[in-house]
């Protein structure tokens, strides 16, 4: 009985000293890592959603004109329409969306934490935000292209009108 006594009380200690002594600097470190990898996705994360707002108000405005020299011009514009801006527009709303989305459930990073709960929540952000970062990069893309092709389409138009022009006027 005397030993069980002893090998309790020198259980209580080491569970009372390893408690005590919290995580490794290892851990901390690890943990450090990651919370300022993630943070700085999030910036760019943000400063993404930022460039898709600039590129949506560019989609705006190339609808916008090709809605009116549509109008203008039916017969030049037939076959032609706006649908690739609209759909840029939308994967920009969508990855727009899908930010505001993971940052609403993001958790803050609390090193008082277990080192495995931390890890497996600041890995769950990091693997949010790198699909949001890959939604927002397709959506450049899709965007690029089609104001690309619209604002070649449209300096055709212009060529071609003002050729247009000048063989009226030389008649």
């Amino acid at each position: 009985m005397k030993h069980f006594a002893i090998f309790s009380v020198l259980m209580i200690a080491a569970a009372v000293l390893i408690a005590g002594c919290g995580k490794s600097e290892e851990f901390k470190k690890l943990e450090s890592d990651m919370y300022a990898s993630v943070t700085a996705m999030h910036d760019d994360g943000m400063s993404m959603m930022n460039k898709g707002n600039d590129l949506s108000a560019k989609i705006d405005d190339a609808i916008a004109m090709y809605d009116s020299m549509a109008a203008k011009y039916p017969k030049q514009f037939e076959g032609q329409s706006s649908d690739d801006l609209k759909a840029a527009k939308e994967k920009l709303s969508t990855a727009t969306t899908s930010m505001k989305e993971w940052m609403s459930e993001m958790k803050p990073y609390d090193p008082t934490m277990d080192h495995m709960q931390v890890m497996a929540q600041l890995t769950k952000s990091k693997d949010g935000i790198t699909k949001v970062k890959a939604d927002f990069q397709d959506a450049f893309s899709a965007a690029t292209t089609a104001l690309m092709s619209h604002k070649a389409f449209a300096e055709d138009m212009a060529t071609n009108l003002a050729a247009g022009v000048k063989k009226v006027g030389k008649k």
